[in-house]
């Protein structure tokens, strides 16, 4: 939500009905900072995640200069006495405890690894002012910067990044089958879209086995009376593979099927159709993109034809605005 002040324009977090947000993002890690490893993760609120596979210990500074994390050496370590740790640890902590709440040290270790994600305020947008030229412009902008100051053994340095004003969305990317070519008459095949990651839904009916091909022309995917397999020594499936289904194995010229339903339905990530250049600048629908996958229907060949689209969209009118 933006809310306006004298030549200013506040920006809350969080892309509700399309609207304008502003984003924490994590800038490159100095080389001060070999062997830590650093994920920004958005969620309800801007959360860091930290892993420290050195042999130096990453002490975390609050907003006034005082310690309150240290990670490493196996462990991670927190000083309970400190506003900040209970502050951060999780989304609702700030209502709970007061910054000026802070009492004497009193550091005890809190994971037995030297893993720590916590909810840092100073990455909360809620209060970041955005110009009002950089949201008339109406374009990604880089509108303030946020920092966190850190040891590293004796090395003073920081983690930090900056806020971007994302303007709202004008329209989507999505993808469509135009031609299911030898499946027309034996399956629906539809393109998943809704994300950045673009998907493909077959619902086989045939009764010659069919075999989707990968992106490097290997065996992919095979439809049958017994349901659907993969192939674990597929470079696709290796790439798209969800959590919970069978290993991927080192590429072969021999597929290495395995069951992954009983049904001849199955849907998966399909790279071919994704779009990974600039949304076009444009009120109208345009191709930005033609694909194919190539399928084997007994011994025939062809192919699942489709295009990306790029579709605009007419932001919708608000009371008040």
């Amino acid at each position: 939500m933006l809310v306006a002040s004298p030549g200013l324009v506040h920006a809350h977090g969080g892309d509700e009905d399309g609207e304008a947000e502003v984003r924490a993002v994590l800038d490159p890690l100095p080389a001060a900072l070999a062997g830590i490893h650093v994920q920004l993760r958005r969620t309800l609120a801007p959360q860091l995640l930290v892993a420290n596979t050195g042999d130096r210990l990453l002490v975390i500074e609050d907003e006034n200069g005082r310690d309150f994390l240290r990670i490493g050496k196996g462990r991670v370590d927190g000083d309970l006495g400190n506003a900040a740790f209970h502050r951060t640890n999780t989304l609702m902590a700030p209502g709970a405890f007061s910054a000026d709440a802070s009492q004497a040290p009193n550091w005890q270790t809190v994971e037995d690894s030297p893993n720590w994600g916590w909810f840092d305020l100073r990455l909360r947008t809620d209060a970041v002012a955005v110009p009002h030229a950089v949201v008339d412009k109406g374009e990604k902008a880089r509108v303030s910067q946020w920092s966190i100051p850190v040891r590293y053994g004796d090395t003073e340095s920081a983690i930090s990044g900056h806020f971007e004003f994302v303007p709202p969305a004008r329209g989507i990317i999505e993808a469509r089958v135009t031609d299911a070519g030898a499946l027309s008459a034996s399956a629906v095949v539809r393109a998943m879209s809704g994300s950045a990651r673009p998907g493909m839904f077959v619902s086989y009916r045939g009764k010659e086995p069919l075999v989707v091909m990968g992106t490097e022309g290997e065996a992919f995917l095979r439809f049958s009376d017994a349901g659907v397999d993969a192939n674990r020594a597929s470079p696709t499936w290796a790439s798209v593979r969800p959590s919970g289904t069978p290993e991927a194995v080192a590429p072969s010229d021999a597929p290495q099927w395995a069951n992954l339903s009983a049904s001849a339905t199955y849907g998966w990530i399909e790279p071919r159709a994704a779009y990974a250049g600039t949304p076009p600048d444009a009120d109208e629908q345009s191709v930005v993109k033609r694909w194919q996958i190539p399928i084997q229907v007994g011994d025939r060949k062809g192919a699942i034809q489709g295009v990306t689209e790029w579709q605009p969209v007419t932001p919708l009118a608000k009371s008040g605005h």
